[in-house]
């Protein structure tokens, strides 16, 4: 039997709610030549029973069960055991389109290119998300020939996450999602990808829903292991820039931007640091390490944005409250 042509790898986690429907999203794709890698990460709900029978009714979904480990750990499980030339990721109360991977496989050929992207849309709820094009006509909105340059100093659409994306498997030769980033891995990958592409061809069609779900990683309130992990994001993006001197400049000013936007912005949209004082002295000492380290570099920010890291670190309030409006 040859082997398929793209890998889904899908990381399972409690998600019995929605699995279903994730699931059968990829069966019903128009392109059928998958093999679809659920790495279920110690679930104690009902996800892997839905798994078992998916893998009992269609032999391209292959199961593989660890104990819990987290969402990077679960991709990578996915990344060693995927046979396809193609690398595709889905989130487990997530939906593709029908065509998903008919028209980024489309593209890649198409352009011959290393990554093959797309847009998403978001939505809220529990049940199944109906596209309004159910039949969409494959399309390439532009070719980049740099795709780091063009997405982070040209300032193109070129969405940073990773199920927006259709991989050439050999991009993964050497990078692999970070395991001290559970919650926000796909920054870093997406960075080291964009940095080892050669060519990326973009299509602007939402083929992925997002579903929004209040107690999903990225939504749940600033605990002290989410906090650390902005610090680690900033410290390897900084890092990378050992293997790509030539874009370290562009690197710092990626990482100043994140260190400010996760510590500073997201905090002070959610907080009061005058009645929130733990969490706000976490978030302060690792702004402090990274500066002292070298691994954030105001200079990198705008000067609203390096006027309110000042009053943040100095505890300004009246400022930080000036500069929220």
């Amino acid at each position: 039997m040859s082997e398929p042509l793209i890998s889904v790898i899908v990381p399972v986690y409690n998600s019995a709610k929605y699995l279903q429907t994730t699931l059968q999203s990829v069966q019903a794709q128009t392109f059928k030549d998958f093999e679809v890698i659920c790495v279920d990460d110690g679930s104690n709900d009902d996800s892997p029973q839905i798994l078992e029978r998916f893998a009992a009714a269609d032999n391209r979904f292959k199961i593989y069960r660890q104990t819990n480990s987290g969402g990077s750990a679960a991709r990578n499980k996915g990344l060693e055991l995927a046979c396809g030339k193609y690398i595709a990721f889905l989130d487990n109360d997530d939906i593709y389109h029908p065509q998903y991977l008919e028209i980024l496989y489309h593209n890649i050929i198409a352009e011959n290119a290393d990554v093959s992207c797309c847009s998403y849309l978001r939505f809220e709820g529990d049940g199944v998300y109906k596209f309004a094009d159910a039949l969409l006509t494959p399309q390439v909105d532009f070719v980049s020939e740099q795709p780091f340059v063009d997405k982070f100093a040209r300032k193109k659409k070129i969405e940073m996450l990773m199920w927006t994306k259709l991989y050439r498997r050999e991009l993964f030769k050497d990078i692999r999602f970070a395991e001290d980033l559970p919650a926000i891995n796909d920054i870093l990958l997406n960075i080291e990808i964009l940095l080892k592409s050669k060519k990326a061809a973009v299509c602007r069609l939402p083929l992925i829903a997002y579903r929004i779900i209040t107690t999903s990683q990225t939504l749940k309130e600033l605990a002290p292991k989410r906090i650390a992990e902005f610090k680690n994001l900033c410290i390897h993006i900084n890092e990378l820039a050992a293997a790509y001197p030539q874009q370290r400049k562009v690197l710092q000013r990626i990482a100043a931007r994140y260190a400010y936007g996760m510590h500073v912005k997201e905090y002070m949209e959610r907080y009061n640091p005058a009645q929130d004082r733990k969490r706000y002295e976490m978030l302060r000492q690792n702004l402090d390490e990274l500066q002292q380290g070298g691994y954030l570099l105001p200079a990198m920010l705008n000067l609203r944005q390096r006027l309110t890291l000042w009053a943040f670190m100095r505890q300004k309030y009246n400022l930080l409250h000036w500069l929220k409006k």
